[in-house]
């Protein structure tokens, strides 16, 4: 864990946002420390050469702050978001990335990548198996990290209604079980492993916390995992 928490330390400092840029009001604060971690535990799992010549696509990339990490390691990124506004912050701020509008609820004009990163966007999908089941079919490896509920029934999800510039586009956002999620990586031809312990967990945000199937969700229970084509 020592290498873990030197290489949170040196992400951490790496992205703080422009202090001079309004649009950070949006992805700042928690933002900071909890894309650190995150970025931590990506590497620590593949290493920093992996990435080095691969195509990865960022799905929900408001400003493509995770996007540009990994395009400065070498990776031929491509961001997309539902919401053009963002995508001219990230072209202005990150003008090598590859950027295309798309509404995940209802299309994938995006192809196939080595790499997806589809963190924090699943929950903000009304059908959530749909798009899961799209990028499977598009990548050899997949990096999943969404906000789920309080279940183990593989057949479960919640749906709810959300408003917010990182909300769903629709109005309506899904809350699946952890375990209906990894049906449709199994159908979809996927292995994978799931982060179980700490190293991700800031703020709210947490990712090693016990199902007690209250069949519910609270804003902060989350669930990462590492997923590849079998």
């Amino acid at each position: 864990m020592s290498k873990l928490k030197n290489t949170f330390r040196k992400l951490r400092a790496r992205l703080k946002p422009r202090p001079k840029d309004s649009h950070d009001e949006q992805f700042r604060g928690h933002y900071i420390e909890w894309r650190a971690k995150r970025l931590a535990a990506i590497l620590n799992h593949y290493g920093p050469t992996f990435f080095l010549g691969k195509t990865l696509l960022e799905l929900g990339c408001g400003h493509a702050d995770i996007g540009a990490f990994f395009a400065n390691l070498g990776a031929k990124v491509t961001c997309t978001d539902a919401r053009p506004e963002h995508l001219v912050v990230v072209r202005r701020r990150h003008p090598g990335l590859k950027t295309i509008t798309a509404n995940l609820e209802t299309e994938w004009p995006l192809g196939s990548y080595d790499i997806i990163i589809h963190m924090g966007v699943l929950y903000h999908l009304k059908n959530f198996t749909g798009s899961l089941e799209h990028a499977c079919q598009n990548c050899r490896n997949l990096i999943l990290e969404t906000e789920v509920c309080d279940s183990d029934d593989p057949n479960f999800v919640l749906q709810t209604q959300e408003a917010g510039f990182d909300q769903a586009m629709s109005g309506i956002g899904s809350r699946p079980s952890a375990e209906a999620i990894e049906k449709v990586l199994r159908a979809c031809g996927m292995s994978y492993e799931r982060i179980t312990d700490d190293r991700c967990n800031s703020h709210i945000h947490r990712y090693n916390w016990p199902v007690t199937n209250t069949k519910t969700w609270e804003h902060g229970l989350r669930r990462f995992w590492f997923a590849e084509k079998r």
